[in-house]
């Protein structure tokens, strides 16, 4: 008789053995997924806060060379306002540049910025004003994205 408990209790602690290691393993998943899902977001805040400056470094490279062209009309008849140069910022190096094109009887000024390097895609945003001649000057008519 004393046999038959001993087994019962040692199928009861092997049952508990084997439920202990299920919840383990389940605690081991979900704190894996957890750090899985911490480490995306902050690769995506990380990617969105570089697209963020690169979008803002364009529109200031763009209102800039809308300044110049309004100092200087005759500058959108050469193509290049501002020359590509580089801009320091937190997160990098980044390359600005302005030009005008004349397209369907409108003027664009188009300013780019890129990243210096970067990965083996490498970023850039584009910012365009739509510009007008207007007697000895031009007329900004516009952004277009």
């Amino acid at each position: 008789m004393k046999e038959g408990k001993a087994m019962g209790r040692e199928s009861q602690q092997g049952s508990a053995v084997i439920w202990a290691l299920l919840v383990t393993i389940f605690a081991m998943m979900l704190a894996t997924a957890v750090c899985y899902t911490a480490y995306n977001s902050r690769k995506m805040a990380a990617s969105y806060e570089r697209e963020v400056t690169l979008r803002l470094a364009a529109e200031a490279a763009l209102l800039e060379a809308l300044q110049r062209v309004e100092k200087e009309p005759v500058l959108v008849d050469t193509g290049m306002i501002i020359a590509p140069r580089e801009v320091e910022t937190e997160k990098g190096t980044l390359v600005v540049q302005a030009a005008a094109e004349q397209k369907a009887g409108s003027y664009w000024l188009v300013a780019v910025a890129r990243e210096k390097s970067g990965d083996v895609w490498q970023r850039h945003k584009i910012a365009r004003a739509r510009l007008e001649k207007k007697e000895d000057g031009y007329v900004w008519k516009g952004r277009s994205r």
